[in-house]
């Protein structure tokens, strides 16, 4: 309904060289698929390109009887390769995208609202002193967490021809090529195409958590490591353009990871992986500063000769090849009058120790800073201010970001966990007996002396196991801090928490393991942060009671104190969309942060958001920038956390032009939003908010109305392949958190991404049509309050965007086949299709638009363009679904599910995300 066919869309100069690219990628596609696999398969893949691309433009039953006669007569064989080769389509235009983004950054002459030189000028314009930017970039404080979701279907090994395959593309626009140059690009990139065929694109072991930690390095060390110094290079021309002058920018990006930490409901998350994921992470840092120690070598040619070096530089020399017992020699030096080199190879010599953790190690990343420090300084006084800036700084912009321990690891585990330990704990101490049935006052209470009592309360070897494992968890910070560095590790996050007592609980356990230090009855040290997650609706609406509770706490307040007054809250958006629909998630969130903001200030506590989002829209997903700017006015004072999940890592991070793009897209963001605290409140907000406090209320009636219904769940498990998700090796961790079928065990991944498989996506729309139509024919609202609250507001305005574009990529065509799977009922999918119209409508009416995402004609074209090779991997998903849930051969059933991976791949790499 109301999606415009696609041969209404003429092409835009923008998009012409894209489409070139696309046109010349599909020829090399179609030349491989002839020459691996012969002409058949490529007759069969045009043939039901060809049907689809006629059903999009006139949908009829015949054309759909069609294509299911074509895939009705494809073997096992041939219905994969035919998988494969739309797979392989999608990841070619996925790339071609990738460039064209490249392509139109570099040939924008506008200053785009999202970029740094925008922001620059922005802040100028509003009456920023140079001084005054300098002091609010010293508040910034941004950590993207990189997290192992199951969302990602990508194998890493793929990961690396569409690297290198990216690159050739990027060559090919910005190179002049001869004729001979081009045929030879044309034959590498076809190499690609070809090396990506004859790999299997879909795991058959079971991933585990050390394939998930060097994956997530695979980022770090290839792409974001190398970025980092070209990012505060932009910032600075950014600042040097608008103030006349550079300044030296102290980084401000630092980077987390959930890969080895998150144990939440994951047993493959052991203490032992923990250590080893630290352990490599520090290794992998110091081998890159190592590498780049060559490079500065190769540099840092000045001779004492001709320029002068400062005298503490000469010391600290002669000083540290006595500790180290080394002598400096022609052997390892070619000119011993550059003195810079000597101290590079002391350095080098130190961090190799390092690692090895022997002899005249550094024993702190400050040290190694010092040391370039030194360098730097010398520079500067003697002539080299330019080589410092443009050969040295870089390289210590690195370090400042990733000191000794490349990427922070936070702990995870469940407020579920953490209570049965405790109970355990003070039950065989003697303590309290029966802790889960006392009332939240008394365990409070409880906590809150033995927190503040100095002697131990721990006897492990009464303990169970499970017991035992949640106490080496919260020791893992202090066994991070002693062993790799003060910073690799201090956050624990508590998910699914509802309580004061669960985060008291963790405080316990932290006195209990040494991260906490008593000193007359008071807690004098503390070197951990208990992060609460709130997810689910009713938490959210309760988070700031359970905040005002610890603020007001006498121990919790002696434990803030010593870590700087500073409190991190996450916020969880994909089971609060689970619980209560996209509608409600996304206004409770709102809510949330307004409350914890207001209690913290009125405790003058520095909050530092963490916000859970996922890859898709229906878990917190959508551009970040916007997401940034519509948050509540004063909730981002500099600092802030957002996870990076899944698909969305490959797609922000994978191309360094991208990566860059990225970070420059977030922190602008947090910027400009920390510097506009000064601005008055839009004063139609309250107004705005009672309207949309109503349409959440009747979104999530209609939303359970939906989910709680008798039917519901055996229509999930039959007309979504959740089946199939579940036994995919896409992730380490479990689907769900626990054995049994209550939608509640589910994770919020798998369960958005079956419903983007089955392309009807409820998760990013479901209830918003009902409440917003319900609102106004009840005179509550009108449309054109609505569409006041659309241009003016700018959370409500990404909101609608957000619903629109899922409204855009849902296909109830498509979807309509995927509920035939359910045998029962139709009313289920009636409620979903009527609930679509009237969500399509709505949206209509407020954007005041004839057909969804028109205002971005660009990205419509592309959602629209990519149904038509979505749909045969539908199609072919659905014909063998039917074969494996019916068959009982267990060798048929491993062969089907083996193409049904596929599958699954493809239609994530067409749609562009999964969960």
């Amino acid at each position: 309904m109301d999606k415009r066919p696609i041969n209404y869309l003429e092409s835009t100069k923008k998009d012409k060289k894209l489409r070139e690219d696309i046109r010349v990628l599909g020829r090399l596609l179609g030349e491989v698929l002839i020459e691996q696999e012969g002409e058949e398969l490529y007759q069969t893949v045009e043939l039901l390109r060809s049907l689809t691309k006629k059903l999009r433009n006139k949908p009829t039953n015949q054309i759909i009887y069609k294509i299911k006669k074509v895939i009705a007569g494809l073997n096992y064989e041939h219905a994969y390769n035919v998988v494969r080769a739309f797979s392989i389509y999608f990841i070619l235009v996925n790339a071609a995208d990738e460039v064209h983004k490249v392509r139109l950054e570099n040939n924008n002459n506008k200053i785009l609202d999202d970029t740094y030189l925008w922001v620059i000028k922005k802040l100028k314009e509003d009456g920023y002193s140079l001084q005054k930017l300098i002091n609010l970039l010293n508040k910034i404080c941004i950590t993207p967490v990189f997290t192992a979701h199951p969302t990602e279907a990508t194998r890493q090994t793929i990961l690396r021809k569409i690297l290198l395959l990216t690159q050739l593309l990027l060559h090919k626009e910005f190179h002049r090529l001869n004729e001979d140059e081009y045929q030879k690009l044309l034959e590498k990139i076809k190499t690609q195409i070809t090396l990506i065929w004859q790999s299997t694109e879909i795991r058959f072991h079971k991933i585990t958590v050390s394939d998930e930690i060097q994956r997530g390095l695979f980022f770090f060390k290839n792409i974001i490591y190398s970025e980092i110094p070209n990012l505060y290079s932009k910032l600075n021309y950014a600042v040097k353009k608008h103030y006349m002058k550079g300044i030296e920018i102290k980084p401000f990006i630092e980077f987390g990871s959930w890969i080895g930490g998150d144990r939440d409901g994951h047993p493959f998350v052991t203490i032992d992986v923990t250590k080893d994921a630290l352990q490599n992470h520090q290794k992998t840092i110091i081998e890159l500063y190592l590498r780049d120690l060559d490079i500065l070598y190769s540099h840092l040619s000045p001779s004492i000769n001709i320029v002068n070096v400062d005298k503490s530089l000469l010391n600290s020399i002669e000083k540290e090849k006595k500790e180290l017992g080394i002598e400096i020699t022609d052997s390892n030096l070619r000119e011993p009058t550059e003195i810079y080199r000597h101290k590079l190879i002391l350095i080098s010599e130190r961090l190799k120790r390092t690692i090895n953790n022997s002899a005249g190690a550094y024993r702190s990343a400050d040290e190694f800073k010092n040391d370039l420090l030194q360098l730097a300084k010398s520079l500067i006084n003697n002539k080299g201010k330019l080589i410092y800036d443009n050969v040295l700084k870089p390289f210590i912009d690195k370090v400042y970001t990733f000191g000794f321990h490349f990427v922070k690891l936070d702990i995870r585990q469940n407020a579920t966990k953490i209570n049965s330990a405790i109970e355990e704990i003070l039950s065989q101490s003697k303590i309290c007996h029966h802790y889960l049935s006392k009332t939240e006052e008394e365990k409070i209470d409880i906590l809150t002396d033995e927190i503040l009592n100095p002697r131990p309360i721990i006897n492990f070897s009464n303990l169970t196991a499970e017991t035992k494992t949640v106490i080496e968890e919260v020791a893992l910070i202090k066994w991070g801090k002693d062993n790799i560095c003060d910073l690799c590790c201090e956050d624990f996050v508590i998910s699914n928490s509802s309580t004061a007592s669960d985060v008291l609980s963790i405080l316990l356990l932290a006195k209990e393991v040494g991260l906490s230090k008593l000193w007359n009855g008071k807690i004098v040290k503390s070197e951990i942060n208990i992060i609460p997650l709130f997810e689910t609706i009713n938490d959210l609406r309760e988070c700031n009671m359970v905040i005002e509770k610890l603020f007001n706490n006498r121990a919790y307040k002696q434990h803030l104190k010593c870590r700087n007054n500073l409190q991190k809250i996450m916020l969880g958006y994909s089971d609060s969309n689970k619980d209560g629909g996209i509608v409600t998630s996304n206004y409770e969130l709102f809510i949330a942060q307004q409350k914890l903001t207001q209690i913290c200030d009125k405790y003058n506590i520095e909050l530092i958001l963490f916000h859970g989002r996922g890859g898709s829209i229906s878990r917190g997903g959508g551009p970040i920038n916007k997401s940034i700017m519509a948050q509540p006015q004063g909730s981002i004072k500099g600092k802030i956390k957002i996870t990076e999940q899944g698909e969305m890592i490959s797609s922000k991070y994978l191309l360094p032009q991208i990566a860059n793009r990225t970070l420059e897209l977030i922190s602008s963001a947090v910027i400009l939003a920390s510097a506009k605290l000064w601005k008055n409140k839009n004063p139609n907000i309250i107004a705005y908010k009672k309207i949309l406090a109503q349409i959440s209320e009747k979104a999530f009636a209609s939303y359970k109305n939906l989910v709680n219904s008798k039917n519901f769940l055996n229509y999930f498990r039959k007309a979504t392949p959740i089946d199939i998700i579940e036994h995919i090796e896409i992730g380490s961790r479990p689907a769900s958190r626990s054995k049994g079928n209550d939608l509640r065990l589910l994770r919020a991944i798998p369960w958005v991404f079956s419903w983007t498989q089955n392309r009807q996506t409820i998760s990013g729309w479901y209830g918003f049509g009902t409440a917003a139509t319900a609102l106004v024919k009840e005179r509550k609202a009108s449309w054109e309050d609505l569409r006041e609250m659309y241009t003016n507001w700018p959370f409500f305005k990404v909101l609608i965007d957000n619903i629109e574009m899922v409204l855009l990529k849902t296909d109830m065509i498509i979807g309509r086949e995927y509920a035939k799977l359910y045998n029962g009922n139709k009313e289920i999918f009636r409620l979903i299709e009527s609930e679509y119209n009237r969500s399509v409508k709505a949206v209509l009416k407020i954007t005041n638009q004839k057909y969804l995402m028109d205002s971005n004609p660009s990205l419509q074209r592309s959602i629209l363009l990519r149904n038509p090779y979505i749909d045969p991997i539908s199609f072919i998903q659905i014909k063998f679904i039917k074969e494996f849930r019916k068959t009982k051969n267990e060798t048929k059933k491993a062969m089907l599910l083996s193409l049904l991976r596929s599958t699954v791949n493809g239609i994530a790499a067409g749609i562009r995300n999964t969960g």
